[in-house]
């Protein structure tokens, strides 16, 4: 049985200019034809969707999330969440933080560093068709020198955490930290290889990771075929990472011209993240945080990560919509706020959906986010016109969504 979405409006996530009255025919979850008007011949059994008024564009993806958290802005309650929440609770909590990214349009997430495989067993029970949820990739446990950025201290010298976090120290121990998080189940290696600092404000950022171990990291996993992106703030280590051979570069606040060129000559993507630097200023902060050097740096990055995304657009780097859902941010809802930052920064919005489909699916290296022969069925229909106003995309009751060429509906199940 085959279905049709016959559509007069498609932004397939390619061309720079709406695509007209096509029928987009799906069979076995895939798009197996793409035909105009007055060619297609309907068959008995046909079920066919007609969308005059709406517009069509691929489900779009979400490369920086982490399902295991709750995105609760208050760094107690969120230290809290992790200590109280059994893993498997957090992994029924998280399947559900999905299903409101697929609400969103999201049909496709990148999650970014789950303890205890939560992300993984998420992902593995959608897989084998058990649940109904997105196409994820999963990292596992980020890599991260003793102490550092995704190995916190800050707890209580008794307490002591199982599968919290996986810390490193020296190449062979990044190296085994790849193997683990493989044999555990992971699609691509997160690693954290410089971070923000604040002690000397002319240079806010430091380096985390050693030159050898970010080498032994790509080294690892260009062996063992997979990809590896990387939480980053700025200065020679992103260089060196791009050199090393690394996927993408998370957050990059401070990129510089070299790193950039860089990027463009490997092909490596950039994932800015503007939103959840921009939530911060959401909050009404006390005089005593806004004095701090902590706030100042916030004011610092929040400047440079717009003149970066300024050189990258320039660049034509591949740019890659990610939210970092999770921290500081609810799962879903606010997403369309990444795009609408896209454009304040520089991009049409063509381009900013297209850095939400089109690049999306090419850094996940599977086969979505544009609406073309053999791509799978996820497909939106948007009452409204998107080129014309990204928030349109804030209201779940703007989107119907297609997952595997079924109409999910909002009370998480298909028909």
């Amino acid at each position: 049985m085959r279905k049709i979405i016959k559509a007069k409006n498609i932004i397939n996530g390619i061309a720079d200019e709406v695509v007209k009255d096509k029928c987009i025919v799906i069979e076995n979850g895939l798009i197996s034809e793409i035909i105009n008007f007055e060619n297609f011949k309907p068959i008995d059994d046909d079920i066919i969707f007609n969308y005059e008024n709406e517009f069509i564009m691929p489900g779009m993806v979400d490369v920086h999330v982490h399902l295991a958290f709750s995105g609760i802005p208050d760094n107690r309650s969120f230290r809290a969440e992790s200590a109280e929440l059994d893993y498997g609770e957090q992994a029924l909590r998280g399947y559900e933080f999905a299903l409101e990214h697929m609400s969103y349009g999201f049909t496709s997430l990148r999650d970014m560093n789950a303890p205890g495989k939560v992300a993984i067993n998420i992902k593995n029970i959608i897989n084998k068709k058990k649940l109904v949820g997105p196409n994820i990739l999963a990292c596992g446990l980020g890599l991260s020198v003793t102490g550092g950025h995704m190995d916190q201290p800050g707890w209580g010298s008794h307490v002591n955490f199982t599968n919290m976090t996986y810390p490193c120290d020296g190449p062979n121990e990044f190296v085994k930290g790849v193997r683990a998080q493989l044999k555990d189940g992971a699609d691509f290696i997160k690693t954290n290889m410089c971070v923000s600092s604040t002690y000397n404000l002319e240079y806010p950022y430091r380096q985390e990771m050693s030159n050898e171990e970010i080498e032994a990291v790509c080294r690892e996993a260009k062996m063992n075929n997979v990809k590896v992106a990387s939480h980053t703030s700025g200065g020679p280590s992103i260089t060196i990472a791009v050199k090393s051979g690394i996927h993408s570069v998370e957050h990059g606040h401070w990129l510089e011209e070299e790193t950039i060129n860089l990027m463009a000559e490997k092909n490596t993507f950039y994932v800015p993240t503007l939103l959840v630097n921009e939530r911060n200023f959401d909050f009404e902060q006390d005089k005593n945080f806004t004095n701090s050097k902590n706030w100042k740096w916030l004011q610092l990055s929040r400047e440079a990560k717009w003149l970066s995304l300024e050189k990258a657009i320039k660049s034509n780097i591949q740019i890659a919509t990610g939210t970092d859902a999770g921290f500081m941010l609810p799962h879903g809802s606010m997403n369309y706020r990444e795009l609408e930052y896209l454009t304040k920064g520089g991009m049409s919005n063509m381009q900013a959906i297209k850095a939400a489909t089109q690049f999306g699916g090419k850094l996940l290296g599977i086969n979505v986010g544009t609406i073309e022969v053999g791509q799978k069925a996820d497909v939106l229909v948007i009452k409204g016109n998107p080129l014309n106003d990204i928030k349109i995309l804030s209201d779940k009751e703007n989107i119907i969504v297609f997952k595997d060429g079924f109409i999910f509906k909002k009370t998480h199940k298909m028909h």
